[in-house]
């Protein structure tokens, strides 16, 4: 016997009606909506065991107010943004691209395209049909300093590791199990942390919409984050064995800098 599903209470189907038409709509016009639905559903009498039945379903009632095309403008932007995510978790997970094989192109900058199509797609596209909500939010800030810590972390063990001083202690040390656990660690941290950097682009890129349009700089710093770990992920397969540390250094680096300054700069952008 199929249990019966329980009714929404009011709070529950405005909740999940802000949540559809705020996917859906442009900002003004949803929360013109969720205003004009918030009168009906607190309307005195109103019964709420039948909600659903005068109102209809929550998605239901965001999808008659929708503007296909705009809608489906909307969901060719989320693809393009969303599978460039897709494709820097995954190169951070595997730590290989199948792409140099198509172009005539180092692999190294497929995660600079991404992240370069990224930043000025989606400021492009919230610039125009995005919205600020009142203070910057206190959970906005706290993703922020966590996405920030992580990048440095990450990228402060790579300079570590990759450094002259490192490399050898490596060669001279007797026992050589500590130092070649602490090299291994920088690829469990290329791979997590770039990982865990990209579910959190995705998630302030959705925030963005349902929210407050200031998360996309959650979304430009941690994609940034994401795509310097797959550079470094590249690089240290790829790497020649005749290149001296101090000479990866200065060929790598300074053109990651580049790189984490530009994402610096989006996300500053994306926060104004």
């Amino acid at each position: 016997m199929m249990k019966q599903q329980r009714p929404l209470t009011k709070e529950q189907y405005l909740k999940k009606f802000s949540r559809a038409v705020r996917w859906r709509l442009p900002p003004q016009e949803s929360e013109e909506a969720i205003a004009d639905y918030r009168e009906l559903v607190f309307q005195p009498e109103r019964d709420e065991s039948k909600l659903v039945e005068e109102l209809g379903a929550p998605a239901q009632a965001a999808h008659l107010l929708t503007d296909v095309k705009a809608y489906r403008r909307w969901l060719a932007v989320f693809a393009v943004l969303a599978f460039g995510v897709f494709l820097v978790a995954k190169w951070c997970f595997t730590g290989r691209s199948h792409f140099d094989y198509v172009f005539d192109f180092r692999q190294y900058w497929f995660p600079v395209w991404v992240l370069m199509v990224g930043m000025v797609l989606s400021q492009y596209w919230f610039r125009r049909h995005g919205q600020k909500n009142g203070p910057l939010s206190r959970r906005l800030i706290l993703a922020l300093t966590l996405v920030l810590a992580v990048g440095a972390l990450i990228m402060g063990w790579t300079w570590h590791v990759t450094g002259p001083d490192f490399l050898a202690r490596l060669a001279a040390e007797p026992n050589k199990d500590l130092l070649y656990r602490l090299a291994w660690t920088l690829g469990d941290l290329l791979m997590y942390g770039g990982t865990l950097c990209a579910v959190a682009a995705f998630t302030g890129l959705v925030l963005a919409k349902l929210c407050d349009r200031r998360w996309l700089a959650v979304y430009g710093l941690a994609l940034t984050v994401a795509a310097l770990c797959t550079i470094v992920t590249f690089w240290l397969r790829s790497m020649s064995l005749d290149w001296g540390a101090g000479e990866l250094r200065a060929y790598f680096f300074p053109r990651m800098v580049l790189v984490g300054i530009a994402g610096l700069i989006g996300t500053g952008v994306a926060l104004c």
